[in-house]
């Protein structure tokens, strides 16, 4: 599938051009007739979406993968010694809020500067928003295990990248048993920390995964990878 965008579809590219595009909009903004309240707004929304995707979603994404942890290890683990519940994110000095809709109103910006005439090639090279063919294809999802100590004992670590997608549908089994579903994920990695099922002091766990948008898995399953676990 061919697309056409200047925004970037991961978020670590997009935290770039965010701050990119807020950095160059009062230099190229008022050639095409932004004005400067439009311009400050603009700055806010930048810096809180920025906020957004570099701090406040990732640490609540890890709350709650935390609070699982301590709920199997709580219910499920081992040890003589209380353990307490692991403590929320805090955000000492989080940016002001802006209303919602920050992409529609930057994208709705950035139409009105290129129907400026004033606007040119130049300064939409300046701002980041020539688009640029993407013509990478990727049908399937591609993940790469890892097996790491975590807080209740061993546990697999799935890393992915998402290439625009809002996430991914993740099927496992345990010992060649009937695959089932596991989770859905959208912020990497995932983490599987399940006890073993019991009776096992082993186990060979296998992933495959889908795309997952507006709520739905979708396309052809990944290649199935495995991880050895207790041994």
């Amino acid at each position: 599938m061919t697309t056409y965008s200047f925004f970037p579809t991961t978020e670590a590219g997009q935290i770039v051009w965010l701050s990119h595009y807020a950095l160059k909009l009062p230099i190229d903004g008022p050639v095409c007739g932004i004005d400067a309240k439009e311009i400050a707004a603009t700055l806010t929304d930048c810096l809180y979406y920025v906020w957004l995707l570099q701090h406040w979603y990732p640490a609540i994404h890890r709350d709650a993968k935390e609070a699982t942890a301590y709920k199997l290890l709580m219910t499920n683990g081992s040890g003589k010694s209380p353990i307490n519940y692991p403590q929320p994110s805090v955000f000492p000095d989080p940016p002001p809020a802006p209303a919602p809709g920050i992409q529609k109103r930057l994208f709705s910006q950035i139409a009105r500067i290129k129907a400026s005439l004033n606007y040119h090639e130049a300064i939409g090279h300046d701002l980041g928003i020539i688009a640029t063919a993407n013509t990478t294809e990727h049908p399937v999802p591609e993940l790469a295990l890892s097996v790491e100590l975590g807080p209740a004992g061993s546990r697999v670590r799935i890393d992915f990248k998402k290439y625009g997608h809002d996430g991914i549908w993740i099927e496992s089994r345990i010992n060649g048993n009937e695959w089932s579903f596991l989770a859905i994920d959208t912020v990497k990695p995932y983490l599987d920390e399940r006890p073993f099922e019991p009776g096992n002091t082993h186990e060979t766990r296998e992933y495959r995964l889908r795309w997952w948008d507006k709520s739905e898995p979708h396309g052809e399953w990944s290649a199935v990878q495995r991880a050895v676990l207790g041994i």
